[in-house]
């Protein structure tokens, strides 16, 4: 039994019943992704525009061009390093800042220097675009 059976019911190993799909109790493998690697899951989302889905499961991360980043935006308009994305434990939420980025950050199309992330907000980075979704990220602090 694992550390989520109390409160979620089942270990992550059992079956959770049919999926649409016809995916009997297993996630759905991204196509090109990892063996291993689910799109479904706990952890942070950020879905991008091309529709490929980034699942982080430990803060902080970068977002930006470079490689060097935990997310990675192939587009000119992105800084290399443009925004970060942590626990803030005053806040008690998952928020992100921009880290001097050159095309600034947008959350649901306001703009801002600093953020808190919710289900479904909408982020914009230069002209890159992205989707959150809090999926279950549970903060280990």
């Amino acid at each position: 039994m694992g550390p989520f059976s109390k409160i979620f019911g089942q270990s992550a190993n059992e079956d959770s019943g049919s999926t649409p799909g016809g995916k009997e109790g297993k996630e759905a493998s991204k196509p090109g992704a990892p063996q291993g690697s689910k799109e479904q899951g706990f952890g942070l989302q950020f879905i991008i525009e091309s529709g490929e889905t980034k699942t982080i499961k430990t803060l902080p991360v970068s977002i930006g061009r470079s490689d060097q980043n935990g997310i990675v935006l192939k587009d000119d308009t992105v800084s290399s390093t443009h925004a970060r994305v942590y626990y803030d434990e005053q806040v008690g939420n998952v928020c992100i800042v921009d880290v001097d980025s050159l095309n600034g950050l947008f959350i649901n199309d306001q703009p801002t220097r600093k953020n808190v992330l919710y289900d479904g907000c909408q982020i914009k980075l230069g002209k890159a675009n992205l989707t959150f979704r809090d999926t279950g990220y549970i903060h280990p602090g």
